[in-house]
């Protein structure tokens, strides 16, 4: 399966580095093409020229066609120049050529019939060299008024040519590659003040997460700005919606509340005393109903996504439940980073800490351990007491509601149940193991929000 880049810039560079080079291909061979002919053009006219120099220097001498030996052109005069001159009658032979190609074995052999005013500009091989050959036909009419036709040719070797085309075929590459280099760089910086919309969307969505803000705030373009505003709707809606929720948990806690005080007050007027397992069902409905009400009061003031302070809460929690079992004189040892943040509702995380820190109290003798470890992933509590731990077939089971591994202590067995309720709800997991000092150890791993 292909690879498919998941971010936007990288698709739109990828795009590019595909597509540039052919267009820069296509663009250096068209100027190319285009400067060939030039540089054609441009050696046609000037051998034109040199042939124009040979007509002017020409003189018919009865019926012999002279020219000087010293030409207007000096490359004419020297051996090898790489510039030669002929001139041949209508039956093609050679009646003159000029000193430069005196170390030529061969004449340019050019079948047509001289007609006068015929031009030819073509490529010939002589002795395994390329040249550039042009022609020019002519009559010329003597003193007796006799008619000759003549062919004035002129040889170029192409070695300027090629190195030429050769020096300019590497200025080319190296400016469309230098081009091609600078369009990646201007693409990138264009691309990023592009996308940069999206960039801010991505940290004002965070900053919702977080609890730092409730909504998308700031002008976005066209484009995305309805986007923003689907969002903030949901946003609203999803707020409207829990706090219709949490008041709607709270009327049916105040609705069962009190028939449920009206039943046991009718038990009591009439002088019977309720059975254990009345009186015990009766109490655990009062417990999660106050419990139910209490958090659908607190909560009510708190913002989604708010994030709360670890250390804060933890510390609160010890202050409070070291004054309850003043008796037990346990030490907390606490290791965690100050800055740790639980990214939810503070009632939630006081409820859920609450309920295991006061069993490590109830259970523990002398020492109590606190760990908070955070990384971009997961913000994991560890609370471990040195007490007499909990055996392993009931380490499961006492997460269950109304479960308890003591029925000697006090309690109904629903702490650790709404602790994994509440957990559960931010995706997190709750876990029970053996600590190192003995006792229980109570892992709690939730999720972060980045």
């Amino acid at each position: 399966m292909p690879l498919k880049p998941k971010s936007l810039a990288a698709r739109l560079l990828l795009a590019s580095a595909l597509l540039l080079p052919v267009f820069l291909g296509l663009s250096g061979y068209m100027l190319d093409l285009a400067f060939q002919r030039s540089l054609l053009a441009a050696e046609q006219e000037r051998l034109n020229t040199h042939v124009y120099l040979l007509l002017a220097a020409a003189e018919l001498q009865g019926d012999t066609l002279w020219l000087p030996e010293q030409l207007t052109e000096p490359r004419f005069g020297q051996v090898d120049s790489g510039l030669y001159g002929f001139i041949t009658n209508m039956q093609h032979a050679e009646i003159w050529r000029s000193a430069s190609a005196g170390l030529l074995t061969a004449v340019p052999d050019i079948p047509e019939v001289i007609s006068p005013g015929q031009t030819g500009f073509e490529t010939v091989q002589l002795s395994n060299t390329q040249f550039y050959l042009f022609y020019y036909d002519v009559a010329w009419e003597s003193d007796q008024n006799k008619v000759q036709n003549y062919r004035f040719a002129v040889l170029h070797e192409q070695t300027e040519f090629r190195a030429e085309l050769a020096a300019y075929r590497g200025q080319l590459g190296w400016l469309l590659g230098s081009v091609g280099f600078l369009l990646i760089i201007a693409q990138t910086l264009i691309m990023r003040w592009g996308l940069r919309p999206l960039s801010t969307l991505a940290d004002h969505l965070r900053s919702v997460e977080q609890g730092q803000t409730t909504r998308l705030e700031g002008q976005y373009p066209r484009e995305i700005q309805p986007v923003t505003d689907n969002l903030n709707r949901v946003l609203h809606a999803e707020r409207t919606q829990r706090e219709r929720y949490r008041h709607t948990l709270a009327d049916l806690a105040h609705s069962l509340k009190t028939p449920l005080a009206v039943m046991r007050g009718a038990l009591n007027d009439n002088n019977n005393t309720p059975t254990p397992l009345l009186d015990e069902q009766l109490t655990r409905m009062d417990q999660i109903i106050s419990h139910q009400l209490q958090r659908a009061v607190v909560s009510s003031s708190t913002r989604p996504g708010q994030r709360v302070d670890v250390h804060m809460v933890i510390e609160r929690l010890s202050n409070a439940l070291q004054k309850i079992h003043s008796g037990k004189q346990v030490e907390i040892i606490k290791h965690y980073d100050a800055a740790a943040y639980f990214h939810g509702d503070e009632p939630d995380l006081l409820e859920m800490l609450g309920n295991i820190l006061e069993n490590a109290f109830k259970y523990g003798t002398e020492k109590i351990q606190v760990t908070v470890e955070e990384n971009d992933r997961t913000l994991t509590i560890m609370i471990a007491d040195d007490g007499p731990g909990i055996a392993e077939d009931m380490q499961t089971q006492i997460l269950k509601r109304g479960a308890r591994a003591d029925t000697a202590r006090p309690g109904h067995g629903i702490g650790l149940a709404v602790a994994v309720d509440i957990i559960s709800s931010y995706q997190g997991s709750l876990e029970i193991r053996q600590s190192e000092m003995g006792g229980a150890e109570f892992v709690i791993v939730l999720p972060r929000l980045n």
